[in-house]
């Protein structure tokens, strides 16, 4: 499966595979764990649970040793089918919140104005949880959960029809034995509107002035 496979570098001779379960406990269903010397690979049943586990715990320790997480490359060599990250996007991600989630692919979260607040969130509900309930209405692109105040996540979606999408499904469902309250963040999408109007000025300010 394309995308579902990640590579760990870096790996502790220490490490078991039950080590390497627990490392990415919490980032998907697993398909298989397959560990050799110093590197090893796990495989998810989705593409986007091996997104945010690359974007997650790249740099992160995992038996006392500092494992780089990427994207497995396959490539036809003198053995057969090899894979390996190969360093094609090294440290690129330690950057990122660890609370923050729904990122694009091989780069950081996408924040678009289509963008809703979760009310009601039990403290159970981790930033994971809350993504993968609200892939139902459609693409998520970035999620928080309790970081501004407690109780309360952000989810933003890819268009306006799936944020829509989650207003009209999934508000006042049960999520961890509470009903959320969905509202559609009205001042981000002022705010992104404002943005947009602010650098088309510029734009035209620049053109006029090299013209």
């Amino acid at each position: 499966m394309s995308g579902c496979r990640v590579f760990i570098g870096r790996l502790s001779p220490h490490a078991r595979e039950r080590d390497v379960e627990k490392f990415f406990k919490g980032y998907g269903r697993i398909r298989e764990i397959n560990l050799k010397s110093g590197f090893g690979f796990v495989e998810f049943e989705d593409h986007r649970d091996a997104d945010d586990a690359v974007y997650e715990l790249n740099g992160k320790e995992l038996c006392s040793e500092r494992v780089t997480i990427e994207h497995a490359r396959n490539r036809r060599g003198r053995g057969g089918m090899m894979g390996g990250g190969g360093g094609r996007y090294p440290m690129r991600f330690g950057y990122r919140q660890s609370n923050s989630g729904g990122p694009s692919r091989y780069g950081p979260p996408v924040r678009t104005e289509h963008r809703i607040i979760v009310e009601n969130l039990s403290s159970r509900v981790s930033w994971q949880d809350l993504k993968d309930f609200m892939r139902k209405a459609g693409e998520v692109t970035y999620v928080d959960a309790h970081r501004s105040n407690r109780n309360e996540g952000v989810v933003e979606f890819a268009s306006y029809s799936d944020m829509k999408s989650a207003l009209d499904k999934l508000d006042g469902t049960e999520l961890s034995g509470r009903k959320i309250k969905l509202i559609e963040d009205r001042k981000k999408h002022r705010y992104m509107l404002q943005m947009s109007s602010t650098s088309r000025y510029q734009t035209v300010v620049m053109s006029f002035r090299v013209s």
